[in-house]
């Protein structure tokens, strides 16, 4: 039999739709896109997007990206007294709110559909902007992660409500085995390929004064999608700020530390050796990390640096003496007065 219901679309330039009014968070969140941001458990999905959801109330920007003023439904596996606890440090407003737990279980793809449905509504009336999924895992049906076929019919429903211009946040979990950037969402390859912006939280590193630091990695074939961005959470104000270049941040944050094992030596020491040096009770830098932050530090003639870099005769390090400044211009130093014996 004839099939007589093919949308067939002609390619030429098409009038404007609802998605066409330019992004909501830029670079990020975009009307008619589905953007996964992946991370660690208790690593800040949800305290980011609570931030997020703050910066929506009037629109101007966040971390550092224009936002515009928008309203959002959360789809959370939380209770409603977890969001409570939560709005104590990090009140956001009425013009977003929270689905806590809207399902007795997982939901069937019916109930899914049926909460779709309702979001669409919200959106004819224009009060939907956002829909965060938090997390998809809770909201996906038995094991179906690594299941494409079923995944993907638990996600195309998202599809209905994006076309509307809705933009859509799907909070997702990482696979046990590391990954490379971009990859690193658990269960099957489908969902990466489903999704149009990925975004991975990590945090910036294990010192503790990169402690409430996190790193964003986007990816995306919008030009407009940072590649990194840095920032810093405030837990006693609940504020956000972005870090630009986190490097100069972390390198202040941690030259004293170096200085004071510095001080300790009696000759100069490669980074190794420092690194052998550091405080038990203070975590240690990586070994590239500390070998930046000390050829940064020579570059800026805070110390002086040894040697000639190569395996029999690496760099080594040590606090500047009343001598350099003789040997900087060639000379020999003046003789020291020798005690009478």
């Amino acid at each position: 039999m004839p099939f007589n219901n093919l949308r067939r679309v002609p390619l030429i330039p098409m009038p404007s739709r609802p998605t066409d009014i330019g992004w909501l968070w830029e670079g990020y969140l975009m009307p008619g896109d589905v953007t996964l941001l992946t991370s660690q458990w208790k690593t800040g999905k949800t305290t980011l997007v609570a931030g997020l959801l703050r910066a929506m109330a009037d629109g101007g920007d966040f971390l550092d990206r224009p936002i515009r003023a928008g309203r959002a439904w959360v789809v959370s596996e939380e209770s409603e007294v977890q969001w409570n606890d939560r709005l104590r440090t990090m009140p956001i407003g009425p013009h977003a709110e929270v689905l806590p737990r809207p399902f007795d279980g997982r939901p069937t793809i019916e109930e899914w559909n049926g909460l779709i449905d309702e979001a669409i509504l919200a959106r004819f009336d224009g009060k939907l902007d956002l829909l965060v999924v938090d997390p998809l895992a809770s909201f996906l049906p038995g094991r179906c992660e690594s299941d494409a076929g079923t995944l993907l019919e638990m996600l195309q429903p998202l599809h209905r409500l994006a076309i509307e211009g809705v933009a859509i946040l799907l909070l997702h979990h990482p696979r046990k085995k590391p990954s490379e950037i971009g990859a690193s969402a658990r269960g099957s390859g489908a969902l990466l390929g489903f999704v149009d912006i990925i975004i991975e939280l990590q945090r910036f590193s294990r010192l503790a004064s990169d402690f409430s630091r996190r790193m964003l990695h986007g990816s995306s074939r919008k030009r407009e999608t940072p590649q990194r961005l840095a920032f810093e959470w405030n837990a006693a104000t609940g504020l956000f700020k972005s870090l630009g270049d986190v490097t100069d941040a972390q390198f202040e944050d941690n030259w004293s530390q170096v200085m004071s094992i510095l001080r300790e030596r009696t000759s100069a020491a490669t980074h190794q050796e420092l690194l052998m040096d550091w405080p038990p009770n203070q975590e240690r830098p990586s070994a590239s990390s500390l070998y930046n932050w000390l050829n940064r530090a020579t570059t800026e003639k805070r110390i002086r640096r040894v040697g000639h870099g190569t395996r029999n005769d690496p760099w080594r390090y040590r606090l500047e003496n009343e001598d350099d400044e003789y040997l900087d211009r060639g000379e020999l130093p003046p003789l020291r007065d020798l005690p009478f014996m």
